[in-house]
C-alpha cells in the first residue's frame, strides 16, 4: 500500500463536495486527474469508496469509514507543516521554565495558556526546583526562563525582572503547640522545628531560617504534609496554603513583629549569556505583565 496525500486530499474533497466534478474545481484540477486519483485509491485500499451506480458518486460504507480517518491524516499533516514552517524561522521547538517552589503563583497557568495558543507546536517543559537551584539551570543552558525569589545579590550572568511580592505565611498543625497561641514571635518560633524548603543542591534560604533544629525537603507539598502531621512549622506561599488553612488542617500562625517580614520578593528571570528565541521572547514578553495576586 503506497498511497499519496494528493489522493487523500482528492477522496476527502470528492466526498465534502459531492461530486468529482466539484472536486476537481475545488482543487484547481482536471476531473479526469480527480477520477485517476481515487481509482487508484480504491486500488491500493483493495476497497470500493464510492458507489458510481447513480447520477453522483455516494460514499459506501467502507468510504465512511475511511473519511473520517483520512481527514485526521490531511489535518495532521497540515499540523506538521506548520510546525516545520515555525522552526525553519528560528522558532525554538522546546522550552524549559524552571519555578522555584516558593515561586510558584497561580498566573502562570494563565500565562502558559495564552503563549500556547501562540505557540502551538512548542513543547514546554515546567521544572519545580527548591530554593538557590534557579541560577545553576540558566547558567548550563538547561532552562530559558524561571520565576525565582528575589537573589540577595547580582548575579553578572542573569537578568532579572520584579514582578512584585507575594505573602506567605507561618502555618503549623492545628494542633500544634504554636497554634495555640494568639501571636508568635521569633523567640516562639524557635523552639520548635522548622520545615525548611532548600535546593537540590544543598542551599537553604537562609532568609527564612529561624529554628535550630530542622527538617528540609524542595517541595512545597512535602513541607505542607509534614507541617500537617505536626512535624514543625513552616513559611510558605499564601496562595499555596489557604486551602488548608480554609479546611482546618493547618493552622495560620500570626507574627507579632512586622507584617513586611511576611513578604517575598519575586523575579522573572534568564541567563544573559544564552540568546532567547522567538517562542522565548515571547513567552518573556507575557511573564512579565503577571499579576501576582
Amino acid at each position: 500500500m503506497d498511497f499519496s496525500l494528493e489522493q487523500l486530499r482528492a477522496f476527502v474533497t470528492a466526498a465534502e463536495t459531492g461530486s468529482f466534478s466539484a472536486a476537481a474545481r475545488k482543487l484547481g484540477k482536471a476531473q479526469s486527474v480527480i477520477s485517476t486519483a481515487i481509482a487508484n485509491l480504491e486500488t491500493d485500499f483493495d476497497l470500493a469508496l464510492f458507489d458510481r451506480s447513480g447520477k453522483w458518486p455516494v460514499l459506501t460504507p467502507n468510504g465512511e469509514a475511511l473519511l473520517i480517518k483520512a481527514r485526521r491524516v490531511l489535518a495532521q499533516c497540515g499540523e506538521l507543516q506548520v510546525a516545520a514552517d515555525s522552526f525553519q524561522q528560528g522558532v525554538e521547538p522546546k522550552l524549559t521554565l524552571v519555578v522555584e517552589s516558593m515561586a510558584m503563583i497561580p498566573a502562570l497557568a494563565d500565562t502558559l495558556q495564552q503563549f500556547e495558543s501562540g505557540f502551538p507546536f512548542v513543547e514546554v517543559e515546567i521544572l519545580t526546583v527548591g530554593m538557590g537551584d534557579v541560577v545553576k539551570l540558566l547558567n548550563e543552558g538547561r532552562a530559558q526562563l524561571a520565576l525565582m525569589v528575589q537573589l540577595s545579590f547580582l548575579h553578572p550572568d542573569i537578568a532579572v525582572h520584579g514582578l512584585g511580592q507575594v505573602d506567605v505565611w507561618c502555618v503549623a498543625a492545628s494542633n500544634h503547640p504554636l497554634a495555640a497561641l494568639k501571636t508568635v514571635d521569633w523567640p516562639d518560633l524557635r523552639q520548635y522545628r522548622q520545615v525548611l524548603l532548600t535546593g537540590r543542591y544543598g542551599q537553604d534560604s537562609e532568609e527564612w531560617r529561624v529554628s535550630d533544629a530542622i527538617w528540609r525537603t524542595e517541595h512545597i507539598l512535602s513541607a505542607l504534609e509534614l507541617v500537617q502531621r505536626g512535624i514543625g512549622w513552616t513559611v510558605l506561599p499564601a496562595d499555596m496554603v489557604r486551602d488548608r488553612v480554609q479546611a482546618g488542617y493547618v493552622a495560620r500562625l500570626e507574627p507579632a513583629f512586622e507584617a513586611q517580614a511576611w513578604k517575598q520578593p519575586i523575579d522573572l528571570a534568564w541567563s544573559s549569556q544564552h540568546a532567547l528565541g522567538p517562542a522565548g521572547r515571547a513567552l518573556l514578553t507575557m511573564m512579565k505583565t503577571m499579576k501576582l495576586s
